[in-house]
């Protein structure tokens, strides 16, 4: 079978649009957690970010530092910076991710790698008998997948963070902090959906 010449692909993609959250209201989350483990991971920091219309709102961010129930990975500290000291006095899971529910609301969700966030925050919800996360979801990986492949369909599309925030210009700071990724994850959003290209 022949593959479809580069004018086809090309013309597929363009037509091909990302799906963009509505006009209303959204928010960009981040997690920081004891491991990349889904099953097993333990949230240090919550954070969130609203985003109305092209403004980040960072004047109303919601932020919880969550007390580690079990070991903290060593390993995971070198990224995020949050040792066990630093989350002893955070407050419990269950009040964290319940307030983050309360505060969120119904408003649409974008994140780097959204999917982990939420498994991570839902199984937290069940634990403590609430029912999981009911909002809308976007992930940035997908958004600028998109948008890559519009560009150039044979290009090498970036998987991580750092090069996706390199390639929209967005500026770095508090990499590896809830706050900071859920902010820089709010500008990477609207630089796709706004910028050029």
């Amino acid at each position: 079978m022949r593959r479809p010449t580069r004018a086809l692909r090309r013309l597929f993609l363009a037509l091909r649009r990302p799906r963009f959250p509505g006009e209303e209201e959204l928010v960009s989350l981040d997690l920081e957690t004891t491991s990349l483990d889904p099953k097993s991971a333990v949230i240090l920091s919550i954070a969130a970010v609203p985003i109305r219309g092209r403004r980040i709102v960072l004047s109303e961010s919601f932020t919880r530092t969550v007390r580690a129930e079990g070991p903290v990975d060593l390993e995971a500290v070198k990224y995020h910076r949050l040792r066990p000291v630093d989350v002893a006095q955070g407050v419990a899971a269950a009040e964290a991710v319940k307030d983050l529910v309360s505060w969120l609301g119904d408003r649409p969700l974008i994140g780097y790698c959204t999917g982990f966030d939420v498994a991570i925050v839902d199984r937290s919800l069940r634990e403590c008998g609430s029912d999981g996360l009911d909002v809308e979801r976007f992930d940035l990986r997908d958004l600028y997948r998109m948008r890559a492949m519009r560009r150039d369909p044979d290009a090498a599309v970036p998987g991580n963070l750092d090069a996706m925030l390199a390639g929209l210009a967005v500026p770095v700071t508090g990499r590896h902090t809830a706050l900071g990724d859920a902010t820089a994850v709010a500008m990477a959003y609207l630089s796709l959906r706004y910028g050029s290209g």
